[in-house]
């Protein structure tokens, strides 16, 4: 957390769907725990699965809105889906105004993140101090949002063509003072999505079968595979 953090109070998690944000950020947690024990975590938008496992950690409480934080000091707070508390809405900026004065007054840390891009908008934007960037397509961002200046900006060995790539167990960290890239164990137990059932898969395995017969053919009773490439079977052409 200290890498991601620095000398910041507010930070962007920004990546495209399926880029392993969820289970960096974890193991993030998981980290900071360890050599801090004493530090309350306040979480909202977590799926249930996950946030089972986060409250093992311990001292670890779920919120499901910002009020249930008004009394809260020397605490960080882990806001997933933070657009369903409006904080990127203009018609809520002074609730967001009230939010982040709330942060660095009661001596707090907060990330944002979301499985949408672009909820990362200019109103959200204009107060994230540090970004942790996944692998995300620089043209999906909202024009004009701090992320895709940030996104643009960058151009480490990271970016090509228009993206910046990254492993799962990868996170660029991007602020004023540094640039770094941290890298997280994988936390098998909390990646569901692993076992999520693909409904086309019968579809497939029947297209990859028809093809496997489509490239059998018959001579004189004997099979011959790929009479279309360039492995012929002897004496085969002459007896066209």
């Amino acid at each position: 957390m200290n890498n991601i953090f620095g000398d910041n109070k507010i930070i962007g998690l920004a990546g495209s769907k399926n880029s392993g944000k969820t289970n960096n950020l974890m193991e993030a947690l998981r980290i900071f725990r360890e050599k801090n024990k004493v530090t309350p975590i306040y979480v909202y938008g977590l799926d249930s699965h996950t946030l089972e496992w986060v409250m093992t950690l311990e001292n670890v409480f779920e919120i499901s809105s910002l009020e249930q934080l008004s009394n809260k000091s020397n605490s960080l707070f882990i806001l997933d889906e933070f657009q369903r508390l409006k904080l990127n809405d203009r018609r809520h900026k002074d609730e967001l105004d009230d939010f982040i004065d709330f942060i660095y007054h009661k001596n707090n840390w907060v990330i944002f993140t979301s499985p949408n891009l672009r909820e990362f908008n200019s109103i959200i934007g204009g107060k994230i101090e540090g970004w942790c960037i996944k692998s995300l397509r620089v043209d999906s961002l909202i024009n004009g949002s701090q992320l895709k200046a940030a996104a643009t900006k960058y151009n480490g060995r990271f970016k090509s063509l228009g993206r910046i790539i990254l492993g799962k167990n990868e996170m660029l960290v991007i602020n004023d003072e540094y640039e770094k890239v941290l890298e997280f164990d994988y936390i098998a137990s909390i990646d569901k999505k692993k076992e999520n059932v693909d409904i086309f898969a019968d579809l497939k395995l029947s297209v990859k079968l028809t093809e496997k017969r489509s490239d059998v053919r018959f001579y004189n009773g004997s099979v011959i595979r790929n009479i279309a490439s360039e492995e012929k079977v002897k004496g085969f052409s002459e007896c066209l």
